[in-house]
């Protein structure tokens, strides 16, 4: 079950730069404000520094609104942490376990951005570079990736660098060979803000207007925020954050105390130490690993269970734990509708709780769309799992394209009072989580108030468009509230067929049939026939050249038209023409039909495809297998052609029995699938 920490990392103190980290030291500044480390932490570290990859961060790369951030994994993997660090390799295909140290250079100005990013470590990048020189003499090799546009990687032996371009590598390795200007040498702020927490093993610093989410400190202004960590053990970790203001009026016993509670996430056997000196903040803690791992191992109580039928006639409604460790009941909180529920009643004497328990909810308080949550609170937060019951109900329709009514009509034995029942029309599909920018119904209405609503209550709604959604709503007319739904549908369906050779689509109406679950209302009223003008047909959303309406005057079910020249991987739709509401879509793409016998996959019928385009996808016991099909064939893969594979065996980390085989054509579309008798 999810972890959920009570605050995000650090509440939001430059939440976006510091979510990678976890902490480490903390210093304090002397008489002229200027951040330096205590004599007592300092000697209690050792270890490399980032003195040698600080070197290689040129000028060029500082930004007024900008984050640096250096690890050194070597050091942070020493500590047993619950998860495990890794570096974002990115653009590079390396082993990330390859990787020693890194430092980020990212931009946070109108937009978010990596100018820069350095490793260091035993990183290979096999025979993909050519070689460069800098003005300054400096020889190395690079390439440039494709699969990010404006993306370069560059190395001189000693570490790699990735950086939206080549220009900025050069100055790297400029910079590092004292040929051009250093960041840290030309941003005395930036190189202050590294230096606070010398001995951490990870730092983050973050400069501009915009470092702080939260009062008090967001009307504060500072030069810089900084947040580090520190490896005392494998079960130790300092945690340090430290915040350097523009003036001392900033430092306030409210800022002091929101710095103080910023590490209520973290297990800890004493409370952090904040220290104030002058107009620089510091904080520090140490986290226990050991704690930590302990909360993070144990399986919280969760995935409840209700019954299928409920009979409104028992006394109380069981939920089973569908999993979770032994947990004392006084660490658990059952939740109804987002209040503490009785602990007297869910609980069932029970001491603790486990997966194969069952608690229990008063039948009084179910209701429909009832939300039920079961909380486990423990140091390093809550983890939470919750299920709703009652929270849908059967409701047919029938939509009359003609006269704008939509009948609804009830279709569920469970009785439902209906003053709490609210219909809702909208243009479109609410939002799961409603915003500013949320669509608002067109029209609400209460037509069963002062009823209980029963299997087989109607309504009929007037003035419905087609494509408008309806929402059944329980004290409410939200996403959140929906009990029900339907959809008016205009009539008719279509369905496509694609010959890849010829490039040849043919889209095909169809009436008669139902949807959504709605009623089959075009047979029942005898619909045959519609305009032609009525139906529209697109292609990666314009209307195609071809129309049924150039063909006829009216269609019914089997009219047809055949569009030529419509490219693989278009996006096709024939929708409503006065509305644009879809009634059929499809992504044309070939389709090849396989069959697999003893290790040989044969093209039994379907496209015939160039092999260069191919690549199959063969699942063993053993794991996967890729086959480029342009090693096995010569020209096309065609009927009758078939291609061997070798699967190993079982003692083999990649073999053993064929599973199944996909064929991907041009590395993204699934065009043949093959299924092993085994």
């Amino acid at each position: 079950m999810k972890q959920c920490p009570r605050r995000a990392v650090l509440g939001g103190i430059g939440a976006t730069t510091i979510a990678g980290l976890v902490g480490t030291t903390v210093a304090t500044s002397d008489d002229e404000n200027v951040a330096t480390e205590s004599a007592t932490t300092q000697s209690a570290r050792t270890g490399p520094t980032f003195d040698d990859a600080f070197a290689y961060l040129p000028a060029s790369v500082a930004e007024d609104q900008m984050a640096v951030t250096a690890r050194n994994y070597e050091r942070l993997l020493e500590a047993d942490q619950p998860y495990e660090p890794r570096p974002s390799v990115g653009a590079l295909e390396i082993d990330p376990d390859a990787v020693s140290k890194s430092v980020l250079v990212a931009s946070y100005g109108e937009s978010f951005s990596r100018p820069m990013q350095l490793f260091t470590g035993d990183i290979d990048l096999e025979d993909r570079t050519e070689s460069g020189e800098t003005d300054a003499g400096v020889e190395y090799d690079y390439y440039e990736t494709d699969d990010r546009e404006g993306t370069a990687v560059g190395t001189d032996g000693d570490v790699v660098i990735v950086a939206t371009d080549l220009e900025t590598i050069e100055s790297a390795f400029d910079a590092n060979a004292g040929d051009a200007d250093r960041l840290l040498d030309s941003e005395e702020t930036v190189e202050e803000a590294l230096t606070v927490f010398e001995g951490g093993d990870a730092r983050t610093v973050r400069f501009g207007d915009d470092l702080f989410a939260q009062s008090p400190i967001e009307d504060a202004d500072a030069r810089y925020f900084v947040h580090a960590q520190t490896v005392l053990g494998p079960d130790t970790i300092e945690m340090s954050l430290g915040i350097q203001f523009e003036d001392e009026s900033d430092v306030t016993d409210e800022l002091i105390e929101t710095i103080d509670a910023e590490f209520a996430y973290a297990t800890t056997t004493a409370e952090p130490t904040v220290d104030v000196a002058g107009s620089f903040v510091s904080a520090t803690i140490e986290r226990d690993l050991a704690a930590e791992r302990k909360i993070h191992e144990h399986d919280s109580p969760g995935s409840l269970r209700p019954d299928r039928d409920i009979d409104l006639d028992d006394d109380v409604l069981e939920l089973e734990i569908g999993r979770g460790d032994p947990t004392p009941i006084e660490d658990l909180t059952l939740e109804i509708n987002e209040e503490a529920y009785d602990r007297d009643i869910w609980a069932e004497g029970h001491g603790t709780l486990e997966e194969g328990d069952t608690i229990v909810i008063d039948m009084d308080d179910v209701e429909p769309n009832l939300s039920v949550r079961l909380r486990h609170d423990h140091e390093l937060g809550s983890s939470t799992s919750g299920t709703a019951i009652l929270s849908h109900f059967r409701f047919d329709s029938a939509y009359d394209v003609d006269t704008g009514e939509l009948a609804l009509t009830y279709a569920d034995d469970f009785p439902l009072d209906g003053d709490r029942v609210h219909l809702a029309v909208y243009d479109e599909r609410p939002y799961y989580r409603p915003s500013e920018d949320a669509p608002e119904p067109q029209t609400t209405a209460q037509p069963w108030t002062g009823e209980a609503l029963s299997e087989g209550d109607a309504v009929t709604l007037e003035d419905v468009d087609p494509g408008d959604e309806i929402l059944v709503g329980w004290d409410g007319t939200e996403y959140d509230d929906s009990i029900g739904h339907a959809q008016a549908q205009p009539p008719g369906t279509a369905r496509f067929e694609y010959d890849y050779g010829s490039r040849t689509l043919e889209a095909t109406l169809e009436f008669g049939g139902s949807r959504r679950g709605d009623a089959a209302a075009e047979t029942e009223r005898g619909e045959a026939e519609r305009p032609a003008t009525a139906y529209e047909l697109l292609i990666d959303g314009e209307p195609t050249d071809t129309q049924w309406a150039d063909a006829f005057d009216t269609v019914s079910s089997g009219a047809t038209i055949e569009i030529d020249g419509v490219s693989a991987g278009s996006e096709v739709e024939v929708v409503w023409a006065a509305t644009e509401t879809r009634i059929g879509w499809t992504q044309t793409r070939p389709s090849v039909e396989l069959e697999y016998d003893d290790g040989t996959v044969e093209h039994v019928g379907g496209d015939a495809l160039p092999a260069a385009d191919l690549e199959a996808e063969v699942w063993t016991n053993g794991g996967r297998i890729e086959l480029d099909l342009d090693d096995e064939i010569d020209g096309d893969f065609e009927r009758g052609d078939s291609f061997a594979i070798d699967a190993g065996t079982d003692d083999e980390d990649d073999g053993g029995e064929v599973r199944y085989v996909q064929l991907r054509y041009d590395d993204q579309y699934h065009v043949g699938f093959a299924h092993s008798e085994q």
